[in-house]
């Protein structure tokens, strides 16, 4: 008996360089690349990110701002351009402080 496994299967790839000069500044790339291993189709964007990271009151937060610009996609309705802004808050790591105090 056939076992039915779904309608596609794919796999990510993702590489990253971040360039960090200072003063909270980031700028980077960092694609995430797509391969449909039953179309064999990829999704493969050009990446460019910059971040900044500012104090609100005592919380440290993350602005970035992203762009993708997809070079090769799987047909005429895929994805051309993605932007988008994250705001992330920068948490205390926790792990971190309890590792630091075993030692």
């Amino acid at each position: 008996m056939a076992r039915y496994y779904g309608y596609y299967s794919t796999s990510q790839l993702q590489v990253f360089l971040k360039l960090l000069p200072g003063d909270g500044w980031a700028v980077g790339t960092s694609p995430i690349m797509n391969y449909d291993w039953k179309a064999e189709e990829w999704t493969v964007p050009l990446n460019l990110d910059v971040s900044k990271t500012v104090m609100f009151g005592n919380l440290p937060v993350k602005l970035e701002f992203e762009a993708n610009y997809y070079v090769v996609q799987p047909d005429l309705f895929g994805p051309e351009w993605m932007i988008g802004f994250n705001i992330t808050p920068v948490v205390p790591n926790v792990i971190e402080k309890w590792i630091k105090g075993l030692f």
